[in-house]
């Protein structure tokens, strides 16, 4: 189930989509370690996505606040789901449930990630064209 690109969808500023990027190959990371079932790297691999998309959340919001986008608040809070189901999905691999449970739980989040630089940063991406 790996993202293939989404070079498509990038938003015009080189450290937000180059943080994209990073995080998409993450995540491609974690679903191949997880139909491997190495829980154990499966949680170190949670602990530097959850560190990489915390400090690219916040690169993103002192952009996106520096530049006056009206709906900064909203997109905070978006983020802020995201780290929590990256916690949560952490939880699971210390807990060694089955793969098809952490595999689900992982599924969310990556789904999550995708909607995020899809439609999220999408959204801000015509408010910095116009």
């Amino acid at each position: 189930m790996a993202i293939e690109s989404i070079e498509d969808f990038l938003v015009g500023l080189p450290a937000v989509d180059d943080d994209h990027r990073m995080l998409v190959s993450m995540i491609n990371r974690i679903g191949a370690e997880i139909e491997e079932a190495s829980y154990e790297l499966c949680v170190d691999l949670f602990d530097d996505f959850e560190e990489a998309a915390i400090a690219h959340f916040r690169r993103e919001e002192e952009i996106l606040e520096r530049l006056g986008y009206p709906e900064i608040e909203r997109h905070r809070n978006y983020h802020a789901d995201l780290v929590r189901r990256v916690r949560e999905l952490k939880s699971l691999g210390y807990e060694k449930v089955s793969k098809d449970a952490l595999f689900h739980r992982f599924v969310d989040m990556a789904d999550f990630v995708v909607d995020d630089i899809f439609r999220g940063d999408l959204e801000f991406k015509d408010f910095l064209h116009r």
